[in-house]
């Protein structure tokens, strides 16, 4: 989704294993509009707020674990101002 500058915040429906685990979660990364380079802006252990310049947000719910998963996650991104 291409997202205007601002300042935004993500946050989970229960994020089932904690905001900060690794084993289960979203990562988002951004593309600036000014061609600056993709980086990392949401994150476990890092889900805002944070400054982003305008560009385009790809989100990956992931997955770092083995067996049967049963969670359910609804990421939710706010825009602050």
């Amino acid at each position: 989704m291409h997202l205007e500058a601002g300042t935004y915040t993500m946050e989970g429906t229960d994020w089932p294993l904690g905001s900060t685990s690794w084993l289960f979660g979203v990562q988002a990364t951004l593309t600036p509009d000014d061609g600056s380079g993709r980086i990392d802006v949401f994150r476990p252990s890092h889900y805002g707020p944070e400054p982003v310049k305008a560009g385009l947000l790809e989100c990956q719910i992931f997955i770092n674990t083995t067996g049967e998963v049963d969670m359910t996650l609804t990421p939710r991104l706010y825009k602050i101002d």
